[in-house]
């Protein structure tokens, strides 16, 4: 293994923690130990912990000197800004992200580094996690997703199925996120690489990551993620897709928002989206709303589908993002 925060790395690890003290060395050390034949360099930018986080990340400072660096903010940024952050000093040509609640699994790294090497016009590639809870008991995979290509349609219109943590891509793409001057989520990540090139994912899960922690902000802000989110779709170019999958991402969106309504018992959210989902779709309503039901079968029967898959009495695995 070659790990030195040398003059050269071939790959800067991008660390993103805040109050995870209990979680946060599993993680670097799960970066540290890949057996990976490149340089690299692990930055972990702590966005003003206060449960001594930055107090473990010095140790680990400490026992990986020359390789894991503690970059602490002075301010808190939040998550968007503690990223640009460690992306503006990430000087390897390929980054790699991890959030600080979730960890590597052995080979994860080597990998991805084979297949951008071997696929130079592919901007980024995503592996597959095991889903666990925030005391490490197993939930399930994150998606479905087999090993493939694919564009910036598909990911448009089935939404995001890509797990952050598993993300390996090449850094001239970072401008597209250092650029960005607000709160960003990882959807809008994955949009901007597909702009210009493919992207990949590897079926394999070979990332850990958990579900509902804390400090996670998708148990946070449920109402801002879903705001960024719609910034992300937004957010596409449109001489770069059609208008049937503009409308059909836009379907996609908006089941996701029916879907959280009826488990939150929440009508309101239906009422505030429906309007602008109404506006923004280059359709009539009529089509719009075929477009709508047209997806939630779709997902509905993924659903089934996968359920299908077990018989009576056998374990049935959950799956986050049935693409």
């Amino acid at each position: 293994m070659s790990v030195a925060l040398d003059d050269s790395p071939e790959i800067s690890v991008c660390v993103l923690t805040w109050n995870q003290a209990g979680y946060i060395r599993q993680a670097v050390e799960s970066v540290v130990s890949q057996a990976v034949d490149a340089k690299i360099e692990v930055l972990v930018g702590d966005d003003c912990s206060t449960d001594g986080t930055d107090e473990v990340v010095r140790a680990i400072e400490l026992e990986f000197p020359g390789v894991v660096r503690l970059v602490r903010h002075p301010r808190q940024l939040g998550a968007s800004g503690n990223y640009q952050k460690l992306l503006a000093l990430a000087r390897g040509p390929l980054i790699a992200h991890l959030d600080g609640d979730d960890y590597w699994l052995p080979g994860k790294l080597q990998k991805q580094l084979d297949f951008m090497r071997a696929n130079p016009d592919c901007n980024a590639v995503y592996t597959n996690a095991h889903v666990v809870d925030s005391q490490g008991k197993c939930l399930g995979l994150f998606n479905d997703v087999p090993s493939r290509f694919f564009d910036l349609p598909s990911l448009l219109v089935r939404g995001n199925f890509l797990n952050m943590s598993s993300m390996l891509f090449r850094a001239n793409q970072k401008i597209l996120l250092l650029e960005i001057s607000e709160a960003f989520i990882d959807y809008r990540a994955h949009l901007r690489f597909a702009r210009s090139a493919n992207l990949a994912a590897i079926a394999e899960p070979l990332v850990v990551y958990r579900l509902n922690t804390e400090t996670s902000m998708l148990v946070r802000e449920t109402s801002a993620v879903r705001l960024m989110y719609w910034q992300a779709i937004l957010d596409v170019p449109r001489h770069l897709i059609s208008d049937h999958d503009f409308a059909q991402g836009l379907a996609n969106f908006f089941f996701r928002v029916l879907y959280q309504a009826v488990r939150v018992r929440n009508i309101m959210l239906v009422k505030e989206w429906w309007p602008i989902i109404r506006q923004a779709s280059p359709y009539g309503v009529v089509r719009t709303v075929w477009l709508i039901v047209k997806e939630g079968v779709r997902i509905v029967f993924k659903k089934l589908l996968g359920a299908a898959h077990f018989g009576a009495g056998k374990p049935r695995p959950r799956v986050m993002y049935r693409r």
